[in-house]
């Protein structure tokens, strides 16, 4: 076995308890001890993996089992604390059981991370919403909720079927490329949102609908991430099930170089959906359904970690000095991956961090800047390293709760800027690929926005509560 694939299972277990009550989340939970205990209890102390709580939790509920519906969301919450839902789902059935305290502890913390949920509007509160200190939970709530931040509509793409789920740009040449994960497509953006084909999916090159772009300007590549799904248009379950791959073309002609195929396994998905480039032109990509991270250098593609343990990665990038790889997985958090050792670690973060439900992420200096579409607001944070580049050591938000932000996913850095994809169409197709409403297709916007916040950011307003140290 490799030795990083090696390393990232013996590593995943071990993360799991040491986030398993970080910080700010031991107030959250340390109360629910309290409850009276049962069997239930013992089963879930040994329970380490999510796996079918869920389902438990709100069969409970169901059942009227409030207390022990609060325990198994407890135990969710414990296992993946960057996951807010699970702990507001924990105090709502405690509420329903009127434990007060327990209750507001469990959303004053998660209103600390930033949470911007309408427990007003959930009658299992009811019993607990009589007091001085609810109001004060409706009124942090309500503050979570304000617009923060500002960002420019740089471009409106038409409004056509294309399901844009990619961007990169081309510093060279001073354009923006987007990829369609409908055609197989990827466009040359020009003035303020006409496209114009650079690369085809074709016979030639094989390549299915596009989901990541990574731009080499330095070398004159573009690589593609492209996976065979039910959404690209000339998708043929019968030859093209469970394939992906990475396609090499001439950046400033789009000409096709040559193809690395994930392997084909009978019955098994790849999908290739993020890219990461190195300064030396080493290309990193994710499968984020079988949560493998591959490499291509020297003309050879290879995978170099592997957990199944992992929910989903997401975003990936290097940094500035080559040294790291970190990635995000949509239900754990940050991670990071030493290049030259194979050891991978947990980016650690402050006590009221959530950073659940990252899609992006961009490396600026020291700094990693996230995309979380999968947080209650959605929103865009800046994290500022330490000098090992292991922990957050502050907070900054750059957009939350923003009109535009319907459904943030990838992003790119441009100079001083942050471009990203504000409204994904993804929503708007069905698993097997077909539109549910042709009528709310919209034209994908790119919103611009500064990397670093802006001196004056103080006079737009209060920042939100967003996890600062």
């Amino acid at each position: 076995m490799p030795r990083t694939i090696l390393a990232l299972l013996l590593l995943l277990p071990l993360l799991a308890s040491a986030q398993a009550l970080p910080g700010g989340a031991d107030a959250a939970h340390a109360g629910a001890r309290l409850l009276p205990e049962s069997e239930l209890d013992a089963k879930l102390a040994r329970t380490t993996l999510p796996d079918g709580l869920e389902v438990a939790a709100r069969r409970l509920a169901r059942k009227g089992e409030a207390v022990e519906a609060a325990k198994v969301w407890r135990r969710l919450s414990e296992l993946r604390p960057h996951i807010g839902r699970y702990t507001y789902e924990m105090a709502a059935e405690l509420a329903r059981r009127n434990y007060k305290t327990l209750a507001y502890n469990a959303l004053l913390h998660l209103q600390g991370q930033g949470y911007a949920f309408r427990v007003q509007d959930d009658p299992r509160f009811g019993p607990v919403g009589d007091t001085e200190v609810w109001a004060h939970i409706i009124k942090g709530f309500d503050a979570n909720r304000q617009p923060f931040g500002s960002a420019e509509r740089r471009f409106e793409l038409p409004r056509e079927d294309l399901l844009i789920e990619s961007l990169a740009w081309d510093a060279k040449r001073q354009r923006l490329l987007v990829g369609s994960a409908r055609n197989g497509t990827v466009y040359v953006v020009e003035g303020k949102g006409r496209l114009s084909p650079l690369v085809v999916a074709d016979a030639e090159n094989g390549m299915w609908g596009v989901f990541d772009l990574a731009v080499d300007a330095e070398r004159d590549v573009l690589w593609v991430a492209s996976t065979a799904v039910p959404h690209f248009l000339r998708y043929d379950a019968e030859r093209d099930l469970g394939a992906a791959g990475l396609f090499k073309f001439r950046l400033s002609t789009g000409t096709f170089i040559k193809r690395f195929l994930s392997p084909r396994v009978p019955g098994q998905q790849f999908f290739m959906s993020s890219l990461a480039l190195g300064p030396d032109g080493t290309l990193y990509a994710a499968d984020g359904v079988n949560n493998a991270i591959y490499m291509v250098r020297d003309d050879q593609l290879r995978r170099i970690a592997h957990n199944p343990l992992l929910g989903s990665i997401r975003g990936m990038a290097v940094a500035e000095d080559g040294r790291t790889l970190y990635f995000a997985d949509y239900e754990r958090g940050l991670f990071g991956l030493e290049l030259a050792t194979g050891v991978p670690f947990e980016v650690r973060v402050p006590p009221t961090l959530a950073l659940g439900g990252i899609d992006g992420l961009v490396v600026d200096g020291n700094a990693l800047v996230v995309v979380q579409n999968g947080m209650n607001p959605k929103r865009v944070m800046r994290l500022e390293l330490d000098a090992g580049g292991r922990q957050v050591s502050a907070v900054k938000p750059l957009l939350a709760n923003l009109d535009e932000l319907v459904l943030p996913t990838m992003a790119t850095r441009v100079g001083g800027e942050l471009l990203l994809i504000a409204n994904s169409q993804k929503g708007n197709y069905d698993r097997f690929g077909l539109v549910r409403d042709k009528n709310r297709i919209e034209g994908t916007v790119i919103l611009a926005t500064a990397l670093r916040p802006a001196q004056d950011r103080e006079q737009a307003g209060p920042a939100p509560s967003a996890g600062a140290d």
